[in-house]
């Protein structure tokens, strides 16, 4: 069988933010395609986690695609002469092979085993998941939360071991996909689940894995906003009370739906904390105890924390 698949050179390239526009404009004029141009950042640790620092002192890195018709070589070749009109200011750092995308970028997301759960994407060929009983089926998207993150597995974990979700009243902050939110829609929980992001992408996300799943819209209620505002009870159409709660975004955000969880959790309600590093997991645990949560259980996953609490 022939190969069919369309090979594409990817340059990566440095320029001064000075030339930004100019070079955006020139390239449009060519058979090049400017992928897109992205400052230089570097991670950075935190009191809340990780961030990226913008680079000023660094040129820009712009990514410029051509499709092979010719030796590499030969492209290179060209690519520099154009490039010669910016007197040396663009500079070719990198030249990569690369296939056409199409639907490639699948490839990254692959089934993964949490506890008795398996989480696939839909496009999964049968034989991966035909001996497997329970089965979350989770396209990833533009939200957080395909179930590849360690705190998205370790919430899940903890949920898995409770014994009873039937009829429970639960609210899902930082909901993400909806994996956790849909999971608890399968065991039972009091619909629908309340699930709260602040990424309006993840209303079209819940609702796919909704219908993936085989569970109706109704069986979850996806709210975007923020629940760390004051009036977030009322204005997000919350219940008077739920029994369980979990808060999966950072440490400081964890601290911030303090007031919402303090007016809204049943006496003796669960709560699950995630998100948080371990180097503010005392913070969040210090905040949460002063209201009355003990923590009863913990998770970690490289530096990322989760804690279950009772109230």
């Amino acid at each position: 069988m022939s190969d069919t698949t369309t090979y594409w050179l990817k340059y990566t390239l440095h320029l001064p933010q000075t030339l930004e526009e100019i070079f955006s404009l020139d390239i449009l004029a060519t058979d090049y395609t400017l992928g897109w141009i992205e400052p230089q950042v570097e991670v950075i640790t935190t009191d809340n986690g990780y961030d990226y620092a913008e680079r000023t002192d660094a040129p820009l890195t712009a990514y410029v695609f051509e499709p092979i018709t010719d030796t590499e070589e030969a492209h290179t070749a060209r690519l520099l002469t154009y490039l010669g009109q910016y007197d040396g200011q663009v500079q070719l750092i990198t030249t990569e092979k690369v296939e056409e995308e199409n639907e490639s970028w699948k490839d990254q997301f692959q089934p993964v085993q949490v506890g008795k759960w398996l989480i696939a994407p839909s496009w999964t060929p049968a034989e991966e998941t035909e001996a497997h009983d329970n089965i979350l089926w989770i396209d990833p998207g533009a939200a957080f939360g395909t179930g590849y993150h360690g705190t998205t597995q370790d919430i899940l974990l903890f949920l898995q071991e409770m014994d009873d979700l039937a009829g429970q009243t639960i609210i899902d902050i930082g909901a993400g996909s909806g994996i956790l939110s849909i999971y608890c829609a399968l065991q039972g929980a009091e619909q629908p689940v309340y699930a709260i992001d602040i990424n309006p992408e993840s209303d079209y996300e819940i609702r796919h894995n909704l219908g993936l799943n085989n569970l109706p819209d109704t069986a979850i209620e996806v709210i975007i906003g923020d629940a760390s505002q004051p009036d977030a009870q009322t204005a997000m159409g919350l219940p008077e009370q739920a029994d369980m709660i979990f808060i999966n975004i950072g440490g400081d955000e964890d601290i911030s739906m303090l007031p919402l969880v303090q007016n809204i959790m049943k006496p003796g309600g669960t709560l699950i904390l995630s998100g948080m590093v371990e180097w503010n997991e005392a913070d969040v645990e210090k905040a949460f105890g002063q209201i009355g949560y003990r923590v009863l259980a913990r998770r970690q996953s490289e530096e990322w924390v989760t804690l279950l609490c009772k109230l």
